[in-house]
């Protein structure tokens, strides 16, 4: 089986086309983001007006250049007709009525917009699905995708090297499907695909983690009823302790508790002993899988509890939903608590666990965020793989779900540039990539992006690759336009179960990226858009890497000014949910960080010091988002205390710099965007965020579902908020925050003091 074999005849054309035309993705980046985005005055406006009309003149001259001999389908005089003059003028009326209403839409590309974990996007973004949406491919199948599909498939691969899944060293060539299986046996290969959204994704991971899970079970039932598997009645199955067993043998229990690759390599071992396609394998064991028999039925024949899953009670809200929508009901997710950093509480879960196996209740899988939605909080991954392990032993199985929709592409401050051993063939064949050599230096541009994330973030990082399943937004940080996200396994096999397919559109013996999702039509412009932005800005870290160092070092400059942005004799402070660093460490980053004259470095002075870069990472949140609120002093002079009034002036600061009020767009001079910690949380969380607020009077207790402690969330994504013509947009917004501030706390607590009793 040679490399073309898996090509229909009909596409080699067009596989040729992109292999000889199209670039691969791998090589270093000439880091230049004024070329990369419009820019928040629109700076590139000659640049993008250039590159859309280019795409829109190459669509248009494919339609007039294909089959010249057709006859035109519009008479000459098409223009003249009354009818079709009222037409476009009633098209460009409503065009325009359009254009003026999104003129009103947020000014997501403004230095002055701090709110949801939205910014510009990259131009290449624009073009690339500009270019594309106007030829309309079809992701779902390569038939109605014959260019776009094998585009995707280099972004898939692209996305898989940046967490760091690696392909096999080289890919020999088969003279069968033992050679084949055997080799994939021994070499685990990882995939990725395209979604419409990280929601999409987190649902398909639950989804297939769920399916993967009860094969065996499946696979044994079906050896007992199923004559065409009689041959493979002796096979066996290793456990999740190491225990060899014939899979006949095995009790419910056990059947529940093996290892991921084993799991999904049964149907291959299947197929082979009996001669078959491991596709007619897959058929014939979903034929007792709960995917056909359901849930009730499934659980039922083989005497199991039903099973669990577990998340840290900061996930987004797609993770309970992806529990619901298995049937299992949300109540199967456990929320588990956190630590005083929004971290998941991994000690609670190890109890979890070891619960789980006394009961002998099955556990689908674990999951891990790396950025949670509202405080960029990335959880232990390392500590779960080991926790994972600690339980193999003990004869418990599960998968690892990461969920890094907001913080995958941040795997790029750790990845190498790499050059590809094999560009031609390697979106169908990739094989291992050699890390190019990079030169490092004290310098915003050259210091190695490594540094700019914490210790802590580094090593969850590293450990990523160790999980099964990873859910990543290109329409996050990795600057891509919406609706952009994907979904990737550690070992392609894992997403066999969830097959469904039709005629027209080709099982899995074709080049594919859309039968194995929840989707089934795919925008083929998406996957245009992230492949011409990846092959401009490198998933690496002279790409990816040079623009979210900056986001982690804007990130830490912001909250620091935050903590220093109030002194003793302002009446409010800003308290934030970062846990504050000691006084002595503040102090010292204090006399780095400003010059003689009080006023703060340039980012490339700051970059000179490599130990200043690193302390610096040690402070504020784990990513890129800084939740933040206001306490204050009354009218004597005392810090308040009372939870109630803490949340009334947070909210009426919110309020002052929401994007609700506002009529003309000049009045969103800063915006930031809000949040509420509740129960879900955990009590520790809890406790520790009212005890660092300042906050004893009126706390809601733990367990009552009445506390909601109201914050102000700032995003930081811009690339240039340090390195404006000015100097940093900080010194613009922190001053208009705090005199805005200033105002409503002193209107408050004027208006408290005149409404007490006089006694």
């Amino acid at each position: 089986m040679s490399f073309i074999d898996q090509v229909p005849k009909s596409l080699i054309p067009k596989l040729d086309d992109f292999r000889n035309k199209l670039p691969a993705l791998q090589g270093s980046t000439e880091y230049c983001p004024k070329a990369w985005f419009l820019g928040p005055k629109a700076e590139n406006t000659d640049l993008l007006k250039t590159l859309i009309t280019k795409a829109l003149d190459a669509h248009i001259q494919s339609r007039i250049n294909f089959h010249k001999e057709d006859s035109p389908t519009f008479e000459d005089s098409y223009k003249q007709d009354p009818a079709y003059i009222s037409a476009t003028n009633d098209m460009t009326q409503k065009v325009d009525q359009v254009l003026n209403f999104l003129k009103h839409s947020l000014p997501y590309s403004s230095f002055r917009y701090q709110g949801h974990m939205t910014s510009d996007v990259a131009i290449s973004s624009v073009v690339g699905t500009i270019a594309t949406i106007l030829y309309n491919p079809n992701n779902v199948t390569v038939q109605a995708s014959p260019v776009t599909t094998f585009i995707e498939m280099a972004v898939s691969n692209d996305l898989a090297r940046m967490v760091g899944w690696e392909f096999p060293k080289k890919l020999p060539k088969f003279n069968n499907r033992h050679e084949k299986k055997l080799f994939e046996d021994q070499n685990i290969i990882p995939c990725f695909h395209l979604t419409c959204g990280g929601t999409v994704s987190n649902i398909e991971a639950f989804w297939a983690s769920y399916w993967t899970k009860f094969i065996p079970l499946a696979m044994k039932s079906a050896l007992t009823n199923e004559p065409e598997l009689a041959a493979a009645k002796d096979v066996t199955v290793t456990l999740a302790n190491g225990t060899v067993k014939k899979l006949l043998e095995v009790s419910s229990w056990d059947g529940c508790n093996i290892k991921t690759d084993d799991t999904v390599k049964l149907p291959y071992d299947v197929a082979e002993i009996c001669n078959m396609d491991e596709a007619k394998v897959i058929f014939l064991l979903k034929k007792y899988h709960p995917s056909v028999i359901g849930n009730r039925k499934f659980f039922t024949d083989h005497n199991l509890k039903d099973p669990l899953m577990f998340a840290s009670g900061a996930a987004h809200y797609s993770i309970p939903k992806a529990a619901a929508l298995l049937g299992l009901g949300s109540g199967a997710l456990i929320s588990l608590p956190v630590d005083t950093h929004a971290r998941v509480e991994l000690s609670e879960l190890k109890k979890h666990l070891q619960d789980c196996i006394t009961n002998q209740i099955p556990v689908i899988h674990c999951v891990a965020v790396n950025g949670t939605t509202e405080e960029s909080a990335v959880d232990d991954f390392e500590g779960m793989v080991l926790l994972r392990t600690e339980m193999n032993k003990l004869g418990l199985s599960f998968n690892l779900v990461a969920d890094c929709a907001w913080g995958g592409y941040f795997s790029s401050i750790i990845k190498e540039d790499y050059a590809l051993e094999n560009p031609k063939n390697d979106i169908l064949y990739p094989t291992k990539t050699k890390e190019l050599p990079e030169m490092y230096a004290n310098n915003l541009n050259d210091t190695d992006s490594e540094l700019f994330g914490s210790k802590h973030f580094i090593r969850q990082l590293k450990a990523l690759k160790q999980f099964d399943t990873i859910t990543i937004d290109p329409h996050k940080m990795g600057y891509c336009h919406y609706e952009n996200a994907s979904i990737g396994y550690r070992n392609k096999r894992f997403r066999d179960i969830l097959v469904y397919t039709a005629t027209y559109i080709g099982g899995s013996s074709v080049p594919s990226v859309g039968i194995y999702g929840i989707q089934g039509s795919k925008a083929g412009s998406n996957a245009v858009g992230a492949y011409l932005t990846h092959s401009i800005m490198r998933t690496s870290k002279s790409g990816y890497g040079m623009i979210l160092k900056r986001c982690l070092l804007s990130t830490r400059l912001f909250y620091l000014r935050l903590l220093w942005l109030c002194n003793d004799s302002d009446q409010f402070k800003m308290v934030c949910v970062p846990i504050t660093p000691p006084q002595a460490t503040l102090d010292s980053l204090k006399s780095r960080l400003y010059d003689a004259n009080g006023v703060m470095k340039s980012v490339d002075t700051i970059c000179e010091d490599e130990q200043l870069v690193k302390d610096l990472a040690e402070v504020g949140p784990d990513q890129n988002i800084v939740c933040f609120g206001i306490n204050f002093k009354d009218a004597n002079g005392n810090w308040n205390t009372d939870y109630n009034k803490y949340s009334d002036v947070t909210n009426q600061v919110y309020e002052r710099f929401d994007y609700i009020k506002e009529i003309g767009m000049a009045q969103f001079d800063l915006i930031f965007s809000n949040t509420a910690f509740n129960d879900q949380y955990g009590q520790v969380f809890q406790q520790s965020l009212a005890q660092r607020f300042g906050l004893t009077t009126n706390v809601p207790a733990y367990g009552t579902n009445k506390f909601q402690l109201p914050v102000l969330r700032s995003t930081v994504m811009d690339v240039f908020s340090n390195e404006t013509t000015t100097g940093s947009f900080f010194d613009v917004s922190m001053p208009l925050l705090k005199s805005e501030t200033a105002k409503i706390v002193s209107a408050y607590v004027t208006a408290s003091k005149a409404s007490k009793p006089s006694h």
